[in-house]
């Protein structure tokens, strides 16, 4: 409502033009994509690990050879769009630290070269356990960013991706919480749990 009443203002103030109507387009799709709201898991229990970003699960997978530390564990892929609040937040309270930032193209991800567009793995180690995030971005978006390294409080912001495919790596003392085809909100739905040791 606000929104409505600041940009039904700008357009009686400036006179509507065409080129103002795209001037007010681009500024309320900037707005959009760009919201932050306050994010609270009310399901959030001891060990609980949540999603660091907005989207759709798209794959739960059991792997041999995780890049958290080479032994058996959990994948799971998550697409997230422009609908999506692109901030990302700390799955875990721990230390939060960028393995990899590889900056480069921005294809669409359904392209066979993909793998050549910007991509970052983001580690979060804690007592309990490591959760290793890996981000991937899409086509027709603006370069990963992302906050200091070092501590960070479970669903605290650590940066911004809009469009991509993120996956997330949890290790073999945790379990999945979730099933394919769940919408997620990042610092808010728990995806899974460590379990009681390490």
């Amino acid at each position: 409502m606000p929104l409505g009443v600041l940009s039904l203002s700008l357009l009686l103030i400036v006179g509507f033009t065409f080129s103002t109507f795209l001037v007010l387009v681009l500024f309320t799709f900037l707005l959009f994509v760009h919201r932050n709201p306050e994010r609270i898991s009310s399901y959030a229990q001891d060990g609980a690990i949540l999603s660091p970003i907005d989207g759709k699960l798209k794959r739960i997978s059991s792997i041999e050879n995780s890049p958290i530390d080479g032994k058996p564990g959990f994948e799971l892929l998550i697409e997230s769009g422009y609908a999506d609040v692109a901030i990302l937040r700390a799955p875990i309270s721990s230390v939060m630290g960028i393995d990899k930032l590889r900056r480069g193209s921005m294809l669409n991800l359904s392209s066979s070269l993909k793998e050549l567009n910007e991509t970052a793995d983001v580690r979060f180690s804690s007592k309990r356990g490591s959760v290793l995030v890996r981000h991937l971005l899409g086509s027709w978006t603006r370069p990963l960013r992302f906050g200091s390294e070092g501590d960070v409080m479970q669903a605290q912001r650590y940066g911004f991706m809009l469009n991509g495919v993120t996956t997330i790596y949890l290790p073999s003392n945790s379990r999945v919480a979730i099933k394919e085809g769940m919408p997620l909100r990042a610092g808010e739905s728990v995806i899974g749990f460590f379990s009681e040791t390490a």
